[in-house]
């Protein structure tokens, strides 16, 4: 019994290692599990119109962060060059 509770301190001392040692590989990984995990229970369109939604709200978040008039920008994309 001892021993296999040793074996398996092992192994989540090892895993607790390899994610220090490669966060980024870690995280692109748990990235990749989770997105599986959803686009074989929820759908690929539905995961990919959360996605958008989530671009947005960042896109929007860091324009709150730069301290730049949302509706502004809004109503930049809609006017047109008068002076053409």
């Amino acid at each position: 019994m001892l021993k296999g509770l040793s074996n398996r301190m092992n192994l989540f001392d090892f895993i607790k290692n390899w994610i220090n040692e490669n966060p980024g590989k870690s995280a692109g990984a748990f990235i990749g599990f989770v997105l599986g995990i959803f686009i074989l229970t929820i759908g690929l369109l539905k995961i990919l119109l959360i996605i958008i939604f989530i671009l947005i709200g960042i896109i929007i978040g860091k324009m709150s962060d730069d301290d730049v008039p949302i509706i502004a920008r809004i109503k930049g994309l809609f006017n047109r060059n008068r002076n053409r």
